[in-house]
């Protein structure tokens, strides 16, 4: 069952965007057929047939768009200036070539996703994400639109939270339904005519490509509660179901209903409702292509802190969160009456139960603070209050945590156990090499802070801890075949390290936690992505802490962490290499200003063959909950719960 609480349709968001292309007239009907190409097969050309659902030919639509009053838009207005954008082949040419080129020979998980086993808790089929790339190639469109939200769906399929393309369809209108008619404690028994539950795990499946594990998915999908670091309060938000970043397929959803003291089940129909997302001038299809998606126009609110935006191990796909949409907050002050907060910091909170005073809750909401160095001291003078106020027990809460610095990741697996080798902290990890990215690598050697193709920042694991003494690293790789398919890879390496600092270790030893796996929890629901799901293997794996996953299908597995094997990149990141190393690069330029993210770089468990990021039997918790009304409403409840559970 799924209750309309957990959904919180009375905020229900989904972002659009408009990519287009300024070539031709709004009137002009476009398709593309395959032609062949000389690296990489189908590239699209154009031929004219009729654009089914094109707007009207006399009006432009996106001059309907721009002269409507923000709070009169409906999703036919955005939609219909969506279909009324030209579409241009050689345009998506170019862009399918780049996107081609780079799931082909960039992508680290391009062989890995033809894996035709998925152990528990997973359930994805063999993925050939190069094959997919080229079936677009050779596919007739007449809407710019559909095609590069088919280029988003293949990419989405790969269920790796750090894949992405990012299309400017995506990043300029939000729809929102504003009713709120009192139905929070109400039981969806279907949308649009399904079972609720089954059609949010088809939706997660389709649309929300972050994890290889449909229940993982299934809480994305979901209410939760957001930690507002302004305001230092978790607030109830709308999951990615209600607030959504695809354009919806119709304007609305229905909705049956079983409402506690009502005989009668209860219809709706939601309709989304659109607002706008950006600051731009426009007044046609034309002005929309230059100054939208030629040149993206500055967002109204900048994103909220914790949300999944692009990072160096984190993607990019989630770049709508509170702004103006945020439900009405509380008033400033105490939340949890039986929690009082002792520290709090950019990225983490420490809590300490009242009536389990034995125990502390350190939330880690996100990965990356505004500052790392300031979040450090924060965790330690977080330990250093648990220790005042005779904390034995810690609960570290991940819930929604979706990632950050590998870095950082590291410093807060080793203030709770300290390495005792250098590479503790560390994962074994290797990259697939293509000539180009030799070329780079070699102009890169030993030249500090410049890019990730630096052999210099690489231990040499053949040699102990010592950092790679010339550019063997990426010179010298070696064949491997993974289901199928050979491609190149550098040796098993590893990021270098960065030990902690003496003034964060010295008071470690003095806590009664230290080291002591039995008086260590973690919980997490599954949205643990990242350095978070770093930090997630290293203690469970490797210190034998026991996790509690929340929430998912009940009698189904649920994965402790999602998308936890590899190091992003992004597209605009790698040409600015080329450009610093005065390489031309093999890829072009996007027409747009489209985002790409891509893992290039994975890693390993400790002693483990398969990539982390497929090795599902890591990713198993030892305990399982579920969310109940009371829990999911409010942390502290879910707090005490665990430690009840834990510590008995």
């Amino acid at each position: 069952m799924v209750f309309l609480r957990s959904l919180i349709l009375s905020a229900s968001v989904a972002a659009l965007a408009v990519l287009s292309n300024a070539a031709s007239t709004p009137s002009d009907s476009i398709t593309i057929k395959p032609t062949p190409t000389a690296h990489h097969g189908p590239t699209p050309t154009a031929t004219t047939e009729p654009n089914p659902g094109h707007s009207d030919t006399h009006t432009d639509a996106c001059g309907v768009l721009a002269s409507t009053n923000h709070t009169e838009l409906k999703y036919k207005h955005v939609i219909d200036c969506y279909n009324s954008i030209p579409f241009d082949s050689a345009q998506a040419s170019t862009t399918l070539s780049t996107v081609l080129t780079i799931f082909k020979d960039y992508y680290v998980f391009t062989d890995s996703a033809l894996a035709r086993t998925a152990p528990k808790p997973f359930a994805n089929a063999p993925y050939d994400i190069v094959g997919e790339l080229e079936k677009i190639g050779r596919r007739k469109y007449t809407s710019d639109y559909k095609f590069h939200n088919d280029i988003l769906e293949a990419v989405t399929g790969l269920g790796d939270g750090h894949a992405d393309y990012g299309s400017m369809y995506l990043s300029v209108r939000v729809y929102l339904d504003e009713a709120k008619r009192g139905y929070n404690d109400c039981i969806v028994e279907t949308i649009n005519g399904e079972d609720a539950l089954s059609y949010l795990r088809t939706y997660a499946r389709d649309v929300y490509g972050v994890s290889h594990d449909p229940n993982a998915r299934l809480n994305f999908m979901l209410a939760s509660q957001t930690y507002n670091t302004a305001r230092s309060l978790f607030t109830n938000f709308p999951g990615e179901f209600s607030q959504r970043i695809t354009v919806p397929q119709g304007p609305y959803l229905d909705y049956r209903l079983k409402c506690p003291h009502k005989a009668d089940t209860t219809e709706l129909r939601e309709e989304w409702r659109v607002h706008p997302l950006i600051n731009a001038s426009y007044t046609d299809a034309a002005s929309y292509v230059a100054n939208i998606c030629m040149e993206p126009p500055e967002t109204i609110e900048p994103p909220a802190e914790g949300s999944l935006l692009h990072r160096r191990d984190e993607p990019v796909r989630r770049i709508i969160k509170r702004a103006e949409f945020e439900p009405t907050l509380p008033p400033i002050g105490p939340q949890f009456p039986s929690a009082d907060v002792l520290v709090t910091g950019n990225a983490t909170v420490f809590y300490h139960l009242k009536d389990q005073p034995d125990t502390g809750v350190l939330v880690c909401h996100t990965f990356q603070p505004s500052d790392v160095e300031a979040e450090k001291d924060v965790i330690l003078a977080g330990l250093i209050a648990f220790h005042a106020h005779n904390v034995t027990n810690i609960l570290v809460d991940f819930q929604g945590n979706p990632g950050g610095w590998i870095d950082f990741s590291a410093f807060l697996v080793q203030m709770l156990f300290p390495n005792k080798n250098l590479l503790d902290a560390s994962f074994p990890s290797d990259m697939r090499i293509s000539k180009p990215f030799q070329n780079l690598a070699k102009l890169s050697y030993n030249i500090p802070d410049t890019n990730f193709f630096n052999a210099h920042d690489y231990i040499n694991l053949s040699n102990g801890t010592a950092v790679y003494e010339s550019n063997d690293l990426f010179d010298k790789p070696i064949t491997l075949n993974r289901n199928g398919r050979r491609s190149l890879w550098t040796e098993v390496t590893t990021f270098k390290p960065s030990p902690l600092d003496t003034k964060h270790t010295t008071s470690l030893a003095s806590f009664p936690w230290t080291a002591k796996p039995e008086n260590i929890r973690i919980l997490t629901d599954g949205r643990c992505g990242s350095a978070c799901g770093m930090a997630t293997y290293l203690w469970t794996a490797l210190h034998n802490v026991a996790a509690y996953a929340i929430g998912g299908t009940h009698g189904e597995d649920l994965s402790m962490f999602s998308f936890a094997g590899a190091s992003v990149m992004d597209f605009s990141v790698l040409q600015g290499d080329y450009k610093s190393a005065n390489l031309t690069s093999p890829l072009a330029d996007l027409p747009y200003k489209n985002k790409i993210t891509f893992s290039w770089l994975e890693m390993y468990g400790h002693g483990r063959t398969t990539p982390l990021e497929y090795d599902a039997e890591l990713y198993r918790p030892k305990h399982r909950l579920g969310f109940t009304p009371e829990n999911a409403r409010s942390r502290e409840v879910l707090w005490m719960e665990v430690a009840a559970a834990a510590w008995k």
